[in-house]
């Protein structure tokens, strides 16, 4: 029942969770208390997007909160932009994810944009916490929906080692750079008509990462059975998931054995198992679960 019980859980966690996007930007520069670094700051980075806008990060007070501003270049103040920014956290060590993303707009951290003459564009800012010995990662996705669309993305990294002051740009994705592999734990229950296997890292849970059934195979102690559903449930914070394969027939008892192949599609653009980067699962099975 652990596994199911964790898929419970993570369901529960996923309808509460806040979905970010993700995007990517460069370094503009890197300043730590220097005079660029604008009046009372000890230190600053400021990182360019896809479209000249800046994310901008400074530190005022040894522990004290980050002021976080985004600016999105315009000289227009009728054209209409939104913006979904996010937090998430990682250890300075591991690279691993800490905690679950922040919606820094929906959660009131920061407003939303507005044109800003004196700034250059539509910007916001706030302050958010500074953690000391955790990678601060901001990412945003700025949508232009009038007068003609366009989207500009930037991420950025901030670390505030414990006792020392300024930052470091990192990229800590806390994500394997490889496709989705079996864990090795597996559950099959008596009395159900589901078998649960569980991937070493966050899948895409979307209807592109669920395959169609008929990518599934199932067998119980050699007899062929119907699949009749593919779900897929990320643990939070995501470092895990597990695809659960419902199917047809009498519930499974005590002794029993349950077989578990999946094919790969071939065709592009076909929902398939992935993680968050679109690295596909391969073909494999048949992988035996015992039904206790």
């Amino acid at each position: 029942m652990i596994l199911k019980q964790r898929l419970g859980l993570y369901a529960l966690a996923a309808l509460v969770g806040i979905s970010l996007s993700v995007a990517s930007g460069g370094i503009a520069s890197a300043n730590t208390g220097s005079p660029d670094s604008g009046g009372g700051d000890i230190a600053r980075l400021r990182l360019s997007g896809t479209c000249g806008d800046q994310l901008d990060m400074r530190l005022r007070t040894v522990g004290g909160p980050l002021k976080i501003a985004i600016t999105i270049p315009s000289a227009d103040p009728t054209e209409q932009w939104t913006i979904t920014a996010t937090e998430q956290d990682y250890g300075v060590v591991t690279g691993g994810r800490v905690g679950n993303p922040v919606d820094l707009i929906g959660s009131g951290l920061l407003p939303p944009p507005a044109f800003n003459s004196v700034e250059g564009g539509f910007s916001t800012e706030g302050f958010v916490p500074n953690t000391s010995g955790v990678t601060h990662g901001f990412s945003y996705v700025a949508t232009r929906t009038s007068p003609t669309p366009i989207t500009c993305t930037n991420t950025g990294y901030w670390t505030t080692p414990s006792g020392a002051s300024g930052p470091t740009a990192q990229n800590p994705t806390g994500k394997p750079n490889t496709p989705p592999a079996l864990t090795g734990a597996t559950e099959a229950d008596t009395g159900a008509n589901d078998a649960a296997l569980q991937f070493d890292q966050e899948m895409l849970t979307t209807a592109q990462g669920t395959p169609d059934t008929s990518r599934f195979s199932i067998t119980v102690d050699g007899v062929a059975r119907t699949v009749t559903g593919v779900a897929i449930t990320d643990d939070s914070p995501p470092a895990h998931a597990i695809v659960d394969i419902t199917f047809d027939g009498a519930p499974l008892t005590s002794g029993q054995t349950v077989a578990v192949a999946y094919r790969q599609p071939l065709t592009g653009g076909a929902p398939a198992l992935q993680d968050m980067d679109s690295l596909q699962t391969a073909s494999f099975g048949p992988v035996s679960i015992p039904v206790f």
